[in-house]
């Protein structure tokens, strides 16, 4: 799916979303998620949204703890047990370190 920011940035407001969840695997497959509000979602697209890896099983030790989660557009999903209004939309995501460089550690890389 070729979805843009912006595309995904307009139909966030014009649905009335009210989480945006940030979804990740960790090295074992189990599926982690992180969730910001739709505000914040332009930001996570152009610099992402750290999260601290030490806490996630496997990833990496406390002196190398910040990554970031990077949206995908093109992931971009409803999630449907979730009240029409006040909508909950997910994403995949891709994990960078702070220079921007890919994590060996994620996935879909």
């Amino acid at each position: 799916m070729d979805t843009t920011v912006s595309e995904v940035l307009r139909f966030v407001e014009e649905n009335g979303v009210k989480f945006v969840r940030l979804v990740f695997c960790d090295i074992f497959g189990a599926q982690k998620n992180i969730a910001i509000m739709p505000s914040q979602l332009r930001r996570a697209f152009g610099q992402g949204v750290s999260f601290d890896a030490s806490a996630v099983r496997g990833f990496l030790d406390v002196t190398e703890s910040d990554l970031f989660l990077v949206p995908d557009p093109g992931t971009l999903s409803v999630l449907p047990w979730r009240p029409a209004q006040g909508r909950v939309v997910r994403f995949f995501c891709g994990i960078r370190y702070p220079d921007g460089r890919p994590f060996e550690g994620d996935g879909r890389g």
